[in-house]
């Protein structure tokens, strides 16, 4: 139902602006100062606000700023005497929908509430149209309202601003494909080429093709050329999910390209220069594929130059209520039928461990929604939550993939692993059972550690002597 909101002082005036709102089907809620309307805090609960103007008294003035300072900011119809059209015109340009003349016409002030309300619905329509597009393209930071995944966001935009290979780990359904994108788009190649592969998807015979292209006759069934992923996106970035699922000879590959900045098609000896920025993901351990000789661990070293691990969603549970909300309206434009969540609904979903991360979260969002029979999403329309309850899933769910500190790694011991290693970090890792990304975070932690005990000593004096 439409809220709409009557401002006027004049009691003549208020009754007939009143009549004529109600005999067209609203039913307005009447302010008779305007002071009273700005103290009420409620302008974002209206979708038009009406109000004398100029209006008398200190809020006058304020009405219409008070509600263009909303996020979802209501219309704004101003009624005006002749003499006043002027400053309404302004008002206009300032934020206001449009005003009427007094005295009043019915049947033009109907219209122009209608007109407004009209205005404001397609300005909602292209907020969240426009909203859709940059989610979709990743022109739009991830949803994360959490203080750890926005230091997780600051981190991505400063690997972001460089050229460097970037390695994205998490577990599966945490969006390393919008962080990707992510970073693609807030960085200095926004507007170039971004192509996308998923290893896991593709036969292991043309993944050589697939990212290089061939020429014709390169094997069986090429009866043209083609140009693969690399060349396709020269000058832009190409994002690899699932690296970890990559043959061994594409990763030999791959490596090459990446050492070199060039690559060969199939059937051909004619390098061709290539500069694209690379971003890679997975959600297996690489540690544990290079030891079993799954993967490179020379490719590693020059694939985690940049090295981001996003925190799964039980870490960030704040977050929860905001993505619920989004992929909610997401399914309520998609299934074009009015979805809202019932009370204790959104505390049933905060509390919940969600294994399968985002893509849980939305799948299930979707599913309640199209089951619904009256419009309200209850826990009871959460069966697959329900069953996996947090507390039953904790020990299992809580290990990410890459492997957890068993107990805490001294700097000491961090460095005496080191030299054992000969200064090899994958391997101290392997040896100290964390992952290579917990080894950085302790070796920069034992950095700053040193130039705190540093910068704590006392400075003795280059020119100071004994007596």
């Amino acid at each position: 139902m439409v809220r709409l909101a009557l401002i006027e002082n004049e009691s003549e005036q208020r009754t007939s602006l009143t009549g004529m709102l109600t005999r067209a089907g609203y039913q307005p809620e009447v302010f008779e100062a305007t002071e009273d309307f700005v103290a009420s805090e409620s302008a974002s609960s209206f979708d038009l606000v009406i109000t004398e103007f100029p209006a008398e008294g200190s809020g006058g003035s304020n009405v219409l700023k008070a509600c263009r300072a909303e996020a979802d900011p209501p219309a704004v119809l101003l009624v005006t005497a002749p003499a006043s059209v002027a400053a309404a015109l302004d008002a206009v340009r300032q934020g206001a929908f449009d005003f009427v003349r007094k005295p009043v016409d019915g049947g033009e002030l109907v219209h122009r509430a209608s007109a407004a309300l009209e205005a404001r619905r397609i300005e909602r329509d292209l907020r969240a149209l426009s909203g859709e597009v940059r989610r979709r393209h990743g022109l739009a930071p991830p949803i994360g309202e959490s203080a750890v995944m926005q230091d997780f966001l600051a981190r991505a935009r400063k690997a972001a601003a460089s050229s460097s290979t970037v390695l994205i780990l998490g577990e599966t359904g945490i969006g390393k494909d919008v962080i990707a994108r992510y970073i693609q788009s807030t960085g200095p190649r926004a507007d170039k080429g971004y192509l996308t592969l998923n290893c896991a998807a593709v036969p292991e015979n043309l993944f050589e093709s697939e990212l290089f292209g061939h020429a014709r006759g390169a094997f069986p069934g090429a009866n043209a050329w083609k140009a693969g992923l690399f060349e396709q996106a020269n000058g832009g970035t190409l994002f690899l999910d699932e690296i970890g699922s990559m043959a061994l000879p594409a990763q030999a590959n791959l490596l090459r390209v990446v050492e070199e900045g060039a690559i060969r098609r199939l059937g051909e000896k004619r390098p061709i220069r290539v500069d694209v920025r690379l971003i890679v993901a997975t959600n297996r351990d690489l540690d544990s594929l290079i030891g079993a000789g799954e993967f490179r661990e020379d490719l590693y070293y020059r694939l985690s130059v940049v090295t981001l691990v996003v925190p799964p969603l039980r870490k960030r549970p704040e977050d929860i209520e905001p993505l619920a909300r989004q992929f909610l309206s997401e399914a309520v434009r998609r299934h074009r039928k009015l979805r809202v969540f019932a009370p204790g609904t959104m505390e049933m979903l905060r509390g919940y461990s969600f294994p399968g991360n985002i893509r849980e979260l939305r799948y299930a969002i979707e599913h309640a929604s199209i089951l619904s029979d009256d419009g309200f999403l209850r826990p009871e329309d959460f069966p697959s939550l329900r069953q996996r309850p947090s507390s039953a899933g904790a020990g299992r769910l809580g290990r990410s993939r890459t492997r957890p500190i068993a107990q805490e790694v001294t700097p000491e011991r961090l460095q005496q692993v080191l030299r054992e290693q000969g200064g090899n970090r994958v391997r101290a890792a392997r040896a100290l059972q964390i992952s290579r990304a917990t080894l950085y975070r302790l070796l920069d932690r034992s950095v700053v550690k040193r130039e705190e005990e540093r910068a704590a000593q006392p400075q003795e004096s280059s020119g100071s002597s004994e007596a």
